[in-house]
C-alpha cells in the first residue's frame, strides 16, 4: 500500500543500505506491518550480509525452489524478473522467490547476481512493474535504489514511489548535493514526499543534525545514529537479532538503545509522510 524508497545523490557511500535494512527490521518488529525489502542495487551484497550468511545462500534458496517443484532455472531477483516479465507475479510467486526474516512480516528479494551492468539496468527496467505488483500485496515495500539520477531505471523507481528518503552522510559535499539535487530534480524529487535523512550520524560533528538542518534550511531532517554494534552485527548477518536483542534490554541509557531510537524516529517519520499523503497502511 505503500512504496518507500531509500535513494541518495552522491555516488559516494553514505550509509544507504545499512539504513533501509534498519528501518525496515524496525517497522517489522515494533509496527506488524508486512514489509517486501527490494535490493536495487547494482553489484553490492550488502544488504543481503545483513541478514545471511554469504557462501551458502545461493545454494539453500535453489535447492528449495526446486524441491518445491518451482522455477528449475533461476531463483531469486532473476527469478522474480522472469515472472514480472510474464505478468505472472502473483504474491504467491513473490514469496517463492523470496527469503525470510520474520514470517508474514519481512519478507526481502536480494540484488541481481549479475556484474555486467547493462545486463542488470535491462532487468531493473521490470522493477517498476514488481514494485507496483509487490504494492498490492505488502503494508510497505520499501526499495534500496541505485544511487544518481543518471539512468531511468532510477528515475523510473523514484516515480513510482510514494515516499523517497534521500540519504546522505556528515560530509558537506553530500549535504550540498541534497540541495542541489532537489532544485535540479524538482520534478521527481518533489519536496512533499521527500524525507532527508542524516544517515550514519555522530552527535559530536559539526555537521550534526541541528547545525544541518539551519544549513539547508529543512526542520524536517531526520537522522540515524552512528552505532559499532549495529555495524558488526550487519557484517556478520546480525540484524535481526541486533534489534531484537536490543528491544529486550532493559538499559534504557546505553548507545544500542539510543540508535535503536532513533531508528525508530524515522519509521515514525515514515507513517507520518505517508499519512499526510493519504496512504494508510
Amino acid at each position: 500500500m505503500a512504496i518507500i524508497t531509500f535513494w541518495g545523490g552522491d555516488s559516494k557511500e553514505s550509509g544507504q543500505t545499512l539504513s533501509i535494512a534498519a528501518v525496515a527490521t524496525q517497522m517489522a518488529i515494533e509496527h506488524n506491518y508486512k514489509i517486501f525489502l527490494i535490493d536495487a542495487t547494482f553489484n553490492d551484497d550488502t544488504l543481503n550480509r545483513c541478514f545471511w550468511k554469504v557462501n551458502n545462500a545461493r545454494g539453500v534458496e535453489f535447492s528449495k525452489l526446486v524441491n518445491k517443484g518451482k522455477m528449475d532455472i533461476s531463483s531469486g531477483a532473476e527469478g522474480l524478473v522472469s515472472a514480472v516479465a510474464s505478468n505472472k507475479a502473483t504474491p504467491e510467486i513473490i514469496t517463492n522467490f523470496t527469503r525470510v526474516v520474520f514470517k508474514n512480516r519481512l519478507e526481502i528479494i536480494t540484488g541481481l547476481k549479475t556484474t555486467v551492468f547493462e545486463d542488470f539496468n535491462k532487468s531493473l527496467m521490470l522493477y517498476k512493474d514488481l514494485v507496483k505488483t509487490a504494492d498490492k500485496y505488502y503494508d510497505m515495500v520499501f526499495v534500496d535504489c541505485n544511487k544518481t539520477m543518471r539512468y531511468d531505471t532510477t528515475r523510473a523507481l523514484l516515480e513510482a514511489s510514494h515516499v523517497i528518503v534521500y540519504n546522505f552522510s556528515q560530509n558537506l559535499k553530500q549535504i550540498d548535493a541534497y540541495s542541489e539535487n532537489m532544485i535540479a530534480n524538482s520534478a521527481i524529487l518533489k519536496k512533499e514526499k521527500v524525507i532527508p535523512l542524516l544517515s550514519n550520524a555522530e552527535e559530536e560533528s559539526k555537521y550534526n543534525v541541528k547545525n544541518v538542518q539551519r544549513y539547508i534550511r529543512e526542520r524536517d531532517l531526520s537522522q540515524i545514529l552512528h552505532n559499532n554494534a549495529f555495524k558488526e552485527a550487519a557484517s556478520e548477518a546480525g540484524v535481526a537479532n541486533f534489534f531484537i536483542k536490543t528491544r529486550l534490554s532493559n538499559n534504557l541509557n546505553d548507545a544500542n538503545t539510543s540508535f535503536v531510537h532513533s531508528v525508530e524516529e524515522v519509521c515514525k517519520t515514515i507513517d507520518y509522510k505517508l499519512e499526510e499523503l493519504k496512504y494508510k497502511v
